[in-house]
């Protein structure tokens, strides 16, 4: 089984939930928009969540993606607010390419309630990196 990490990341949430995921497939994780150039069995994709909207580079990588080199997507995505419809547009935007969604894993950033931006530098707590280890687990376990 092949496997690839991405994400986009601003203020390095994103990225430390990639290194998790990482740490767990054994492949390294690669900020968008490193290409998929060879064919993967499962691509795992994290952004942020921006004013209720993905990222321009991570809807920009996702729109570059086809079925032909991706065969299915887990979509991580982290936010100072509700998960709202960045999920929702990653997913819309890989199913329109014909790649499977097999898993969704967000995480709210920055404590309780709405925080415009979410909280940066990307420390984890411990039930957070829990939390996104048994998500890469599950998906990997999928293939």
């Amino acid at each position: 089984m092949t496997v690839a990490i991405r994400y986009q990341t601003r203020n390095g949430n994103t990225e430390a939930f990639a290194q998790q995921i990482s740490a767990v497939a054994g492949v390294p994780a690669e900020q968008v928009p490193t290409t998929i150039d060879e064919p993967v069995d499962l691509l795992f994709m994290g952004g942020g969540t921006y004013f209720m909207r993905p990222d321009k580079a991570a809807s920009k990588f996702m729109d570059s993606l086809n079925s032909t080199k991706v065969k299915k997507i887990a979509i991580f995505t982290t936010s100072g607010g509700p998960e709202m419809p960045t999920d929702k547009a990653l997913t819309k935007a890989a199913e329109a390419k014909g790649i499977e969604v097999i898993g969704h894993f967000h995480q709210l950033m920055g404590g309780k309630g709405m925080k415009i931006l979410g909280s940066s530098g990307g420390k984890l707590k411990p039930d957070q990196v829990d939390a996104v280890k048994k998500f890469a687990t599950e998906m990997l376990a999928q293939q």
